[in-house]
């Protein structure tokens, strides 16, 4: 399961208010043929749900939210803005 922190979260949940053009509008994140993409669109069966405030605001394709199964998206403070971060940590072995 990929993990959003609750600075993420707040950051997601406010570019979604800001973008959506219907009320059952999502941000998802699937794969494209460069690598990851933030998008608007509709939640599908099968996809991990993020919510914020009791609001769906992340949607994430099943393939994508197994192959960061761990990963944390945060967001931190650029001079651009709020800028997204995905970090992964590898499991430690026993």
């Amino acid at each position: 399961m990929l993990n959003v922190s609750e600075r993420a979260a707040e950051a997601l949940h406010a570019t979604l208010d800001e973008n959506r053009s219907e009320p059952d509008d999502v941000l998802r994140i699937e794969q494209t043929d460069t690598g990851l993409a933030l998008a608007i669109g509709s939640q599908r069966d099968g996809d991990q749900l993020i919510d914020h405030d009791d609001v769906t605001i992340l949607a994430i394709d099943p393939a994508v939210s197994q192959a960061l199964d761990g990963a944390t998206i945060d967001a931190v403070e650029s001079q651009g803005g709020v800028q997204l971060v995905l970090t992964h940590e590898p499991e430690a072995e026993l």
